[in-house]
């Protein structure tokens, strides 16, 4: 894979507050946890903050940054699946080397989930 995607959190870490104040973290988070990328009780810890959104987009950054790459390449799925493109287009811009090695990384997560399913991408088994 990409090294943008290995580096995701360094890239998150760059865009953290641009993002943290336009993410809506309830929508992004629940599309997650549909595709197995966040547990229940994460998706529970976001959802608690719905008075306060951007400690909510706070919150489900952290998650990802901590997480596998293979998590990091669900955000930006889930980006694109909840009209996020802005903040795709924010962290595909700020990366370390530019939008089309991101985007390589991205395109090639999407063809795993697509061909796999979500589960192989995440490493999990049912």
């Amino acid at each position: 894979m990409s090294a943008n995607i290995t580096d995701h959190a360094d890239v998150l870490r760059r865009v953290y507050t641009d993002i943290s104040e336009k993410l809506d973290a309830q929508s992004v988070a629940r599309n997650m946890f549909q595709s197995n990328a966040l547990t229940l009780k994460e998706l529970q810890s976001i959802q608690s903050k719905h008075s306060k959104p951007a400690k909510a987009a706070e919150l489900l950054l952290n998650i990802v940054m901590n997480q596998s790459a293979n998590v990091y390449c669900c955000f930006l799925s889930a980006l694109k699946m909840t009209d996020h493109e802005h903040v795709f287009h924010a962290i595909v811009s700020r990366s370390y080397r530019g939008t089309y090695d991101i985007c390589i990384g991205y395109a090639i997560c999407r063809l795993v989930v697509l061909v796999f399913g979500v589960e192989s991408v995440l490493g999990r088994t049912t």
